[in-house]
């Protein structure tokens, strides 16, 4: 009999094993938080959403935001799959925005087993479009 393990890992900031859900929540979070290029001998990790900052809060702009989140996601965490992305306005004078994920999550997803999937909602207070302020809060 083969035994499937959830994947597990290490609260970011209190230290404790993380496992399943909440280990792909902060997956994503730091994904899309990380500079692509930025992490020593892993180059590709992490999301360009920097390349918007200073751009104006246009449809377009949006567009390109929820491109680069979904191939960010994909490309680099095999257990969770993007199903939509809802723009929320958080500060719109400031132009700061956020964006609602609906993902799909799938507990045994880095092993390729995809048919174990439950939904999962995550609010990503983005503000990668305000002018000279970081990632992802």
């Amino acid at each position: 009999m083969v035994v499937r393990t959830q994947r597990t890992g290490t609260d970011r900031l209190t230290g404790r094993l993380l496992r399943g859900r909440a280990h792909a929540e902060q997956s994503v979070r730091d994904i899309l938080a990380t500079r692509t290029g930025t992490r020593w001998m892993r180059l590709d990790y992490g999301s360009d959403l920097a390349a918007l900052r200073g751009e104006n809060l246009t449809a377009e702009n949006v567009l390109r935001a929820y491109a680069e989140m979904v191939e960010a996601i994909h490309s680099q965490e095999p257990a969770v799959r993007v199903a939509k992305i809802s723009p929320a306005k958080l500060d719109g004078r400031a132009g700061v925005i956020g964006f609602d994920l609906y993902l799909r999550f799938y507990p045994y997803g880095h092993l390729g087993d995809y048919s174990v999937v439950e939904d999962m909602d995550l609010r990503v207070p983005v503000t990668a479009l305000t002018r000279g302020t970081g990632a992802v809060a």
